[in-house]
């Protein structure tokens, strides 16, 4: 997908409704909190021009996300002014982007995240030039970079079913990319955002 094609579609964006989650309202906890976290997927330009994004894998550790694929993010820190503020920071300290070189064009769905009772709030930016990303050793595994194509072909995304406590089996969104498994919170994410572009650039 070209980038000029796909940024020039994102004028549109603001006046699409988000379609919500994927059994989001099933996994709301049962008592309101102050615990926020803010994600950042990231679309840029490859050396080809074409619509890419990043993921990171976060590294090996003893909490709930030990190793998983994930975007770019973290905890509200105090000094915070926003949740965007959030997302924007935490994406140049884990992959080395200038937080001020990147345009927020949509701010997705509010995510509960039960295995660390955080809320996550999510947005989608981007930036006109190929990044030269610096990955943050100490939380950061890995880059994954993922064409706009791959988050569109149907062959890469597939449901399961997953045990919740308290809620049973429920159907989730999983994603493939180039063997990398996309599932949980991500995933669900990944399919409001494949759904809300779906509307501008199909």
């Amino acid at each position: 997908m070209d980038f000029k094609v796909f940024a020039s579609a994102l004028a549109k964006i603001e006046k699409i409704p988000l379609p919500g989650h994927f059994g989001h309202k099933g996994l709301l906890p049962a008592v309101n909190h102050q615990r926020w976290a803010g994600v950042l997927c990231l679309f840029y330009p490859d050396e080809k021009g074409k619509t890419h994004f990043v993921l990171i894998r976060r590294q090996v550790s003893t909490g709930p996300h030990s190793g998983q694929v994930a975007f770019p993010g973290g905890r509200k820190d105090p000094d915070d002014y926003s949740m965007a503020e959030t997302a924007l920071r935490e994406c140049e300290e884990e992959i080395g982007v200038n937080r001020h070189s990147i345009k927020l064009f949509k701010a997705m769905s509010e995510l509960y995240i039960p295995p660390s009772d955080f809320w996550v709030k999510p947005y989608m930016g981007l930036v006109n030039y190929s990044p030269k990303f610096v990955p943050q050793k100490e939380e950061v595994a890995g880059l994954i970079f993922v064409s706009a194509a791959e988050l569109f072909d149907d062959t890469l995304f597939f449901t399961e079913q997953i045990h919740y406590p308290q809620r049973g089996e429920m159907n989730m969104p999983v994603f493939d990319f180039q063997g990398n498994r996309v599932w949980g919170a991500t995933a669900m994410m990944l399919f409001e955002m494949r759904q809300t572009l779906g509307e501008i650039i199909s």
